[in-house]
């Protein structure tokens, strides 16, 4: 999977009477910890504001780009700049915490598949399974998995414990721990922020048009934008419900590898 790209189609203007409702709309993207501030490109219709936790985007994207939805192949998820300046932010951060998110999924996965290699195992198998297979295979070292709180596991090898696919193991465990841990942490709270975005459309939506109430073919444009963003965010609400079941998934099934 790849990593959201958060491009705007149009440069920001200045805040106006929008300013309130800024601070309660983005709060609810807002993470504990100070965000960078965004990187700002080229001027005009065209300038972009990439996270630069990210990537700093430099070349120019076309305003008609169309946003892809997520998957687990390679793919650029944009969001466009609809010219109010509390939407346009809390777009930002929405895309940003999303990319995060599919991040630690893919390190979830990747980690799940690396051990599995390890070990010669099916990639089809779950974590459990792989684990008993490996068990049997009386090599000399057993593994079992413990718990040291609701959520954090780790692999505990007996026996020859010397060998450098031993430490590997006991490596990419908990790194596949820790991604786990982030999005079982983050997936609920995004996934609330999103349905709110998509709840609040149609009120949103009506404020993009009173913000370009003299112009028509801005305010044609930042409709086209707000509606192609909206696709993103109805379709991440989806994504990020998927991401939370896979990890909870691997959850449970590492409950069950000890309980075995």
């Amino acid at each position: 999977m790849g990593i959201l790209c958060c491009c705007f189609g149009a440069e920001a203007e200045a805040e106006g009477e929008g300013r309130a409702a800024a601070n309660e709309k983005t709060s609810l993207l807002r993470r504990k910890v100070t965000e960078p501030p965004l990187s700002r490109g080229g001027t005009g219709s065209d300038a972009q504001v990439t996270s630069v936790r990210f990537m700093s985007i430099k070349r120019a994207r076309s305003r008609e780009s169309v946003a892809e939805s997520p998957t687990h192949g390679q793919q650029n998820v944009q969001v466009f700049r609809v010219q109010v300046p509390h939407l346009d932010e809390m777009y930002s951060d929405a895309c940003q915490l999303l990319a995060e998110l599919q991040q630690e999924h893919q390190k979830l996965q990747e980690g799940l598949k690396r051990f599995k290699a390890l070990f010669g195992c099916d990639e089809a198998k779950t974590l459990s399974d792989c684990l008993v297979e490996i068990n049997s295979r009386q090599s000399g070292t057993t593994f079992h998995l413990m718990f040291s709180s609701a959520h954090s596991f780790s692999l505990c090898p007996e026996g020859d414990v010397t060998a450098p696919q031993v430490t590997q193991a006991v490596a990419e465990v908990a790194n596949l721990n820790l991604a786990l841990k982030e999005i079982i942490s983050r997936a609920p709270r995004l996934q609330l922020s999103l349905q709110r975005i998509v709840r609040e459309k149609e009120s949103d939506r009506e404020l993009v048009e009173r913000e370009h109430c003299n112009t028509w073919a801005d305010r044609q444009r930042a409709l086209l934008n707000f509606d192609k963003n909206l696709a993103v965010f109805e379709q991440g609400v989806s994504r990020v419900g998927e991401i939370r079941s896979r990890a909870e998934q691997v959850l449970t099934d590492a409950k069950v590898a000890v309980d075995g």
